[in-house]
């Protein structure tokens, strides 16, 4: 399953980059803060709740019309949940390497919506009570979201919510009652385009 989710996320890309000849191309870096849950976790005695993490990594963007572009990512997130009782508080530790590719509509004076697949590799252990949880690797969400990219400045603010598809759960866990939860994580990104212009192509 892994290899398939890499397998895919690689062809998209590939694909993606064979177009820039034809589209204008800007590069950039971006970076904010992550609210995730894991919507339908159960675990024994525990109450589920967000807890906060952020993300990191950069971006391609594939202008290809005066308000069209494609923006293939890479980012390391840091996601989970906050699991609380009467007595104590842990918390449940996520990390991805994920691969969203994003269609933007943009406006002219600005202003964005996008959506688009994301595909995502965990990477290092997970523990509840001091127990090594085994989740599975791979991970795949459709997200969607709106934000402001200034054309000269190439500075921006966005905000996106992801939605976990697949089931992330295991149903050999020895602490987590089921296998059917879900990643669900809203984003408050930072944009820094480097390389490339900020008008988009008539």
């Amino acid at each position: 399953m892994k290899k398939s989710f890499l397998a895919a996320g690689v062809a998209a890309i590939l694909s993606l980059a064979a177009t820039q000849t034809q589209a204008q191309v800007s590069l950039g870096l971006k970076g904010g803060a992550n609210v995730s849950n894991l919507n339908g976790l159960s675990v024994n005695n525990f109450e589920t709740n967000a807890t906060v993490g952020f993300h990191i990594g950069g971006y391609a963007a594939f202008n290809l019309g005066r308000n069209f572009a494609i923006q293939p990512e890479l980012m390391y997130s840091t996601q989970g949940a906050k699991l609380e009782n009467s007595t104590s508080s842990e918390n449940l530790k996520l990390n991805y390497f994920n691969v969203p590719v994003m269609a933007k509509f943009i406006t002219n004076s600005g202003f964005y919506f996008e959506a688009g697949p994301q595909v995502g590799f965990r990477t290092g252990d997970v523990s509840i009570n001091s127990n090594r949880e085994e989740l599975k690797s791979g991970d795949f969400s459709v997200a969607g979201g709106l934000g402001f990219i200034g054309k000269k400045q190439g500075f921006g603010l966005g905000a996106r919510y992801n939605v976990g598809v697949s089931k992330i759960g295991d149903a050999n866990s020895t602490a987590i009652q089921n296998a059917d939860y879900k990643n669900g994580v809203l984003q408050i990104s930072l944009y820094m385009r480097l390389f490339g212009g900020g008008k988009l192509k008539k």
